[in-house]
């Protein structure tokens, strides 16, 4: 019993506790991990986010380009029309207003 006793004394008067010492090297190393994996998650979210909204953007992007290649097209079959007569007669009735003689036209206030 005396030699328990002693122990503890020893024990109590050095401040360390038996069975609960802490490492402070593995220590700083568990912190730093953590603070890394917490930046890498924070990284992945955020550029998840970003390829969402460049995501979007494209689709935007694609939705011009389309409508430009609609436009395009109809300039194109408007061009090859444009030495037929039939063109030129449609062009001076709609643009200028001319029309056959006795012919009655329509006017749709509404556009």
């Amino acid at each position: 019993m005396e030699n328990t006793m002693n122990r503890n004394a020893t024990n109590r008067g050095t401040g360390k506790k038996k069975g609960k010492t802490i490492h402070f090297g593995v220590f700083v190393k568990r912190i730093l991990f953590c603070l890394l994996f917490v930046y890498f998650s924070c990284q992945l979210i955020s550029q998840q986010f970003k390829f969402a909204k460049l995501k979007e953007e494209n689709a935007i992007v694609d939705a011009k380009i389309e409508a430009a290649q609609k436009e395009q097209k109809n300039l194109h079959s408007e061009l090859e029309s444009i030495d037929s007569e039939d063109y030129l007669r449609r062009i001076i009735r709609e643009k200028l207003g001319y029309t056959k003689p006795n012919e009655k036209v329509f006017v749709d206030d509404t556009k």
